[in-house]
């Protein structure tokens, strides 16, 4: 679902504005679109939006500020969480067959869940949380393999990647607070989580003050992941299209035929070396964010921190 205010047509109108002036757009790949609405009517409009402006007779349905609209970044969040699911359920059965049968595990599917299982919980959770956070392992893992797999999906050529989308980091990051926040206040009860947030012998002239500071800090942390992980996927996404635009031959090249040519020639190596580099980049984003989740939430459940 689309929220009202949302950008989608005016997106959508820098695209076709951008295929229609012929010059390349650096944010295609990252750039979301409504891909199907459902109208006032209870009718589905597939690519309800043209140039970016509503279809004839298009009006959103809405569930208050919310437009009822399917776009193309939900698109691929719901692909990543079904191809990932998929994946690890069958890793997991035959986990569960060869280990009932005796023998060890055998497959690169099964061995490279495993070892990823064993990195997160031995590396990450028992490390860095501790035997207060031990039991919420599995959100950890959850966390570690999705945006993992978002983020190697925005190398597929079209995909886009959802962690390239402010809205879907944000959500991560919103999801973040509210499960410290959760947890914090299960674990301690609802006024020790509040009052431990100041730490002791504060004086009490200082108390308030220090009080909407600790209070406002896991918003700024939890935001300051969303921020992290949206710019290092946009960044390796931005330099590849910039690098290949400078190739770009046709109506609206700033460049002549040969020079374009030459660009390309220098450019698709350089692509490539950066494309590896975002490899890397994936797996150390998907890392970072689940130590820090595990830092925040760590010290949401344990008072002396």
């Amino acid at each position: 679902m689309a929220e009202a205010g949302t950008e989608v047509p005016a997106a959508a109108a820098g695209e076709h504005a951008s295929e229609g002036s012929g010059a390349s757009d650096p944010l295609h790949h990252i750039r979301d679109k409504v891909l199907l609405g459902l109208d006032a009517r209870g009718r589905l409009v597939p690519q309800p939006y043209l140039h970016g402006q509503p279809v004839a007779g298009y009006v959103p349905a809405r569930m208050g500020p919310v437009k009822l609209e399917f776009t193309k970044q939900m698109l691929g969040v719901t692909v990543v969480a079904v191809v990932l699911g998929a994946a690890l359920l069958l890793a997991g059965r035959r986990v569960l067959a060869t280990v009932r049968a005796g023998r060890a595990p055998r497959g690169p599917l099964a061995n490279l869940v495993e070892a990823l299982l064993v990195f997160v919980r031995d590396e990450l959770v028992t490390p860095m949380g501790g035997a207060h956070v031990a039991p919420y392992t599995p959100v950890f893992l959850t966390y570690f393999f999705f945006i993992l797999s978002c983020n190697l999906s925005g190398l597929i050529p079209g995909f886009g990647g959802p962690t390239s989308s402010i809205a879907v980091t944000a959500a991560l990051g919103g999801s973040v607070f509210v499960l410290l926040t959760f947890l914090g206040m299960w674990r301690q009860g609802p006024l020790k989580y509040f009052l431990h947030m100041v730490p002791p012998g504060t004086p009490w002239p200082m108390w308030p003050l220090m009080f909407v500071l600790e209070f406002v800090g896991p918003i700024i942390k939890c935001f300051v992941l969303c921020v992290r992980l949206f710019a290092n996927m946009i960044a390796g996404h931005l330099v590849v299209s910039n690098i290949l635009s400078l190739g770009v031959i046709g109506k609206g090249a700033m460049m002549p035929t040969g020079l374009a040519a030459l660009s390309l020639a220098v450019g698709i190596p350089l692509v490539v070396g950066i494309s590896l580099l975002e490899i890397l980049v994936c797996l150390i984003q998907a890392y970072v964010f689940t130590m820090l989740a595990i830092v925040f939430v760590g010290a949401a459940v344990h008072p002396e921190h």
